[in-house]
């Protein structure tokens, strides 16, 4: 995944404040235990944490509808932060739906509430902005808001910067530009973070494959492939994880191919991406076919049955 949630929500909040029943007796004069803090909103934070709960189990529609619950909480509110963190993690839910167009929508109306809060372009909404044309096909100009962030007067948190060069990478690796790739790259540096360093990985197993290195792009690939299991980035996971298999069938390693595309499948239909899990599913089985490798064939049409089972509806709704 390129970008993360924005919503402070998501953070849990310590010593939230809890319902204080206030006892009167009669004939006593004291008064009632002062508050401590502001009231919280109880339904705005169950519709987040429903939301959140929903996203973390791949219940991507789900998800969705509980941001929209809380935005609606939000406007009733009038609370601008809370506004934008329903509108940010809203259309988050929608790019991985691959509802891009309805997803723009959000980001689009999320400016417009900050033009009303007197309130200038927020980093984070251009890099999510920026990510969401990508993946809906317009790379140019998910460049050129990609150029507005760096170009930016107040520079832009270290991590905002970072997934906006790994996003500039993504870009340049689609292009098959191998000079801009390796500029991104140069630009991310040596983080520590281990997602941004999942990030520097993926990039160089893109330039190994424009420039023929099959071995090194499987390293970089593999690489990845850990470090985003590790940071729980399932999703970004299953991407690298077929990538490496990709690589390894260029290397001309048919098993090794197979069974990495078998385990992005696999993990892909667990996740609910039953369109990327039938793609490398039936990757898996017809490589592991020509190599005669049977008992992968066998392993990956058990998966694809399974997929056969779901109903048509449930694979429609499947993320990318």
């Amino acid at each position: 995944m390129i970008i993360c949630f924005r919503s402070a929500y998501f953070v849990w909040l310590i010593g939230l404040l809890t319902a204080v029943a206030i006892l009167t007796v009669s004939g006593c004069g004291s008064s009632p235990p002062k508050q401590k803090g502001p009231a919280v909103d109880q339904d705005l934070e169950r519709f987040n944490r429903a939301a959140r709960l929903a996203f973390d189990k791949g219940r991507l529609q789900q998800a969705a509808s509980f941001y929209r619950k809380a935005l609606d909480r939000a406007y009733i509110r009038d609370d601008t932060a809370t506004i934008l963190d329903a509108q940010y993690n809203l259309a988050f839910c929608l790019m991985n739906l691959q509802s891009y167009q309805e997803a723009l929508g959000v980001v689009q109306h999320a400016n417009t509430e900050m033009v009303l809060a007197g309130h200038g372009n927020s980093d984070d909404f251009l890099l999510l902005e920026a990510t969401i044309l990508y993946f809906s096909g317009d790379s140019d100009e998910a460049w050129k808001i990609s150029d507005q962030i760096l170009a930016t007067p107040t520079q832009p948190s270290s991590i905002i910067e970072s997934k906006t060069h790994f996003l500039r990478g993504l870009i340049a690796s689609q292009r098959g530009d191998t000079e801009k790739l390796h500029a991104a790259i140069v630009s991310l540096g040596q983080p520590k973070q281990p997602l941004l360093r999942a990030d520097r990985q993926e990039l160089l197993g893109r330039l190994a494959m424009a420039e023929h290195n099959w071995d090194a792009a499987i390293e970089a690939f593999d690489e990845a492939t850990k470090l985003r299991r590790e940071a729980l980035d399932y999703r970004g996971m299953v991407k690298v994880l077929a990538l490496a298999g990709k690589a390894s069938e260029k290397a001309g390693r048919a098993k090794q191919a197979s069974i990495r595309y078998l385990r992005a499948g696999r993990s892909a239909l667990l996740q609910g991406r039953f369109a990327n899990a039938l793609k490398w599913l039936n990757r898996a089985a017809q490589i592991a076919k020509n190599a005669g490798e049977e008992q992968i064939v066998q392993e990956a049409r058990i998966y694809l049955r399974q997929l056969q089972e779901l109903p048509a509806a449930s694979q429609e709704r499947s993320g990318k």
